[in-house]
């Protein structure tokens, strides 16, 4: 089965409409469309994929502190690191719809695990990079984030409430030694 993207009749009102919305946000829709359609059709080719869902992908928006827009992709489907190849799907693990947010002495992380609870949660902070795990419970997540500057994981402190896992690290000046498991409270 192949699917195919077919573009939409100039003189269509949806298209008007969503493509004006999205090039306000600086935001290739029928770019992603494209992307999407191609990764199922090179998924459904492969015979060494095994794993069909449930497939999850979304993406978050919001101006950056430079001013510019920064789309934040989540799910299961990351994007593939050589044109062409299959994105890795590991079933029933998802990528968690996270908000970052930094300003110049801390950096303020705000995950959504809905129906998990804490004690399935395992993070983990080191001078430059985070990694948040769920293995057990109704659904599993994963997300490792990389930082272009260090933290200090020592000051690390993490607020589970209803599914949003709140972490607050203070940004160091230089690298502090090693990494360190974070208790959530």
């Amino acid at each position: 089965m192949t699917y195919r993207y077919r573009r939409r009749r100039e003189d269509d009102d949806w298209k008007d409409e969503f493509d004006e919305f999205f090039e306000n946000f600086g935001f290739d829709f029928d770019k992603l469309n494209e992307r999407i359609l191609k990764t199922w059709d090179r998924m459904l080719k492969d015979p060494d994929v095994s794993v069909y869902g449930p497939y999850v992908y979304g993406f978050t928006y919001k101006i950056g502190p430079d001013g510019k827009p920064k789309f934040e992709e989540f799910g299961n489907m990351a994007e593939s690191e050589v044109e062409g190849s299959l994105p890795k799907v590991e079933k029933d693990v998802r990528e968690p719809i996270t908000d970052l947010n930094v300003d110049k002495n801390r950096v303020y992380i705000t995950y959504e695990l809905p129906g998990i609870s804490k004690d399935d949660v395992e993070l983990s902070v080191a001078e430059r990079s985070v990694v948040l795990s769920v293995k057990n419970g109704p659904r599993k997540y994963h997300k490792h984030m990389d930082f272009e500057y260090d933290l200090k994981p020592e000051s690390a402190s993490a607020k589970f409430v209803n599914g949003i896992l709140d972490l607050t690290i203070e940004r160091a000046g230089k690298d502090t030694g090693t990494g360190r498991r974070i208790s959530i409270n």
